[in-house]
């Protein structure tokens, strides 16, 4: 009997091996899949939402809001000063920047009125684009609205009200929803735009995204540092999917698309085709460059359409003011950027320089969005738009 013990002892070494080199097969298989697709597809594009299933978000045809439009829109911007020539050496005014920049359509709006408009030889009116981080905002506004409605309690309450299964995980507890609006959640995260093996690609290529931020892992603790990543606002999707009792799309159609004017039906991509699948919180809202206007007009209003409080006040104020508590930045909150000081001004910038921008000093709201094209830096967006809000 001993000897045959022994004999046997080998087999199942071996059958543990092999158990192992499977588990190792499947898990390279799963990460050459994300890798092909970001492979595949080069780098994100304006048009992903060709490529990803979606769920559509209907708008409402009777209560469709128009902006008026000026007699003449090509006052703004006859001169842009801009602070790298060799980048874009031939710039001169707005014109000449939408064209050396690839810009895909670009809005000025004050008081309720368009003052300049502008797309490339490509795009329309109608024509719908990847917001990319932008999307962000949108789910911004729905937490806000879901505590304004009592769905959730505050933005102190800790995740694992909402996702129990990270009770397991030490020091989960500690993370609130504040920390996932402000990114200082401390979820450990490779932010890599272009790297095929990032979490980053993870996420936007990824088919199952319920499990990935399942599989999220501290890095330091809640509260201590800024760390801008999609795990924080995929679990804050996650969190109003389960606070709601339905899909973000449902919400956002019910609770924002149709009950601001929106002109056009929009999409929002989806990790998978399936029943269990869930939207691409951190990006990946597909809509037109006039609707995005309507949601910083609601922010400019302060919360009201139609004589309707569809956001409050108090949240508005919570999600734009400079906070630097609890390890946030100066210039960023709840997923809102906060330009200089003196403007008072805040905006949400996504990839590529997709942009929404709220200036309510002046009543002002400018949108640009723009195809992919890395010689082109989005960062210096910023200087121009200064330019362009002191001449109006």
């Amino acid at each position: 009997m001993q000897v045959m013990k022994k004999m046997f002892k080998p087999k199942k070494l071996l059958e543990q091996v092999r158990d192992q080199i499977i588990h190792i097969t499947i898990i390279l298989a799963i990460g050459a899949v994300v890798s092909s697709c970001a492979v595949i597809y080069n780098i994100p594009d304006i048009s992903d939402y060709k490529i990803f299933p979606y769920r559509v978000i209907k708008n409402s045809p009777e209560s469709i809001f128009y902006f008026s439009k000026a007699d003449t829109l090509h006052n703004v911007g006859k001169v842009v000063l801009i602070n790298n020539n060799k980048l874009l050496p031939n710039v001169v005014t707005l014109d000449d920047y939408m064209e050396g920049s690839k810009t895909a359509a670009f809005i000025i709006i004050r008081n309720d009125t368009i003052i300049y408009e502008k797309y490339s030889k490509k795009y329309q009116e109608n024509s719908i684009f990847n917001t990319f981080s932008v999307t962000k905002i949108f789910i911004t506004t729905l937490v806000g609205i879901a505590i304004d409605e009592g769905m959730i309690k505050s933005v102190n309450e800790s995740i694992t009200e909402y996702i129990p299964e990270l009770l397991k995980k030490e020091g989960f507890s500690e993370i609130t929803i504040r920390h996932l609006l402000n990114h200082t959640s401390g979820i450990k995260f490779s932010n890599s735009r272009f790297n095929p093996f990032s979490d980053n690609a993870r996420y936007y290529y990824g088919h199952n995204l319920r499990k990935l931020v399942l599989k999220a892992e501290l890095d330091k603790r809640p509260g201590t540092e800024t760390n801008y990543s999609s795990v924080n606002v995929q679990l804050l999707a996650l969190i109003l999917e389960r606070a709601t009792g339905t899909s973000v799309s449902s919400y956002l159609q019910d609770k924002i698309w149709q009950r601001i004017g929106m002109q056009n039906e929009a999409r929002w991509s989806m990790d998978n085709k399936r029943k269990n699948s869930i939207e691409k919180g951190f990006s990946c809202l597909n809509c037109t460059a006039i609707d995005l206007a309507k949601l910083g007009r609601l922010y400019l209003n302060n919360g009201v359409w139609n004589n309707q409080q569809i956001l409050s006040q108090k949240f508005i104020y919570e999600a734009t003011k400079r906070d630097t508590t609890g390890g946030s930045n100066w210039n960023f909150q709840y997923n809102f950027r906060l330009g200089p000081k003196e403007y008072d001004n805040y905006y949400s910038r996504g990839l590529f320089g997709q942009l929404i921008y709220i200036y309510p000093k002046k009543n002002i709201i400018i949108i640009r969005t723009g195809e992919a094209d890395l010689k082109y830096n989005p960062q210096f967006i910023d200087h121009i738009l200064l330019q362009i809000i002191d001449q109006i």
